[in-house]
């Protein structure tokens, strides 16, 4: 065995589990990624409303009730409030993945993300006119 290698040890270093509160970037960034599990949850109550429609009037109106408890009332504007921000933050970083080039000179942060708020709120508005019943 005089040819036998040493096994060196791995250094592994202890990691609290606040480590994502020592700097605003870990935060933003932890903050990001858990609301994706609210924008999961928005879908799957989308993917429930849309099957309770096709159920019926009944299935509809149950589905409306357990919707306006007071409980589902919170679950839901706190969604909204992580919906938005995921949104933004999304918005916020697609200048720095996507990197379009006009004529052979890289656009500007705000000519790249410009037309994403552009097009959000011209779907909010066409879907708040819905809403509203302005638009059939």
């Amino acid at each position: 065995m005089a040819n036998a290698i040493p096994q060196s040890k791995t250094y592994r270093p202890s990691m609290p589990m606040t480590w994502w509160l020592e700097r605003w970037n870990y935060t933003w960034f932890i903050l990001r990624e858990l609301s994706s599990a609210f924008v999961a949850y928005w879908v799957v109550i989308t993917l429930l409303q849309i099957a309770a429609i096709s159920a019926g009037p009944v299935a509809y109106t149950n589905f409306r009730v357990w919707m306006s408890a007071p409980y589902m009332v919170a679950i839901n504007i706190i969604t909204f409030i992580f919906v938005i921000f995921h949104t933004l933050s999304w918005f916020r970083l697609v200048p720095q993945a996507m990197l379009p080039r006009i004529g052979g000179k890289r656009t500007s942060t705000t000519m790249t993300s410009a037309p994403m708020y552009a097009v959000w709120v011209v779907v909010s508005v066409i879907v708040g006119l819905f809403i509203m019943g302005i638009l059939p």
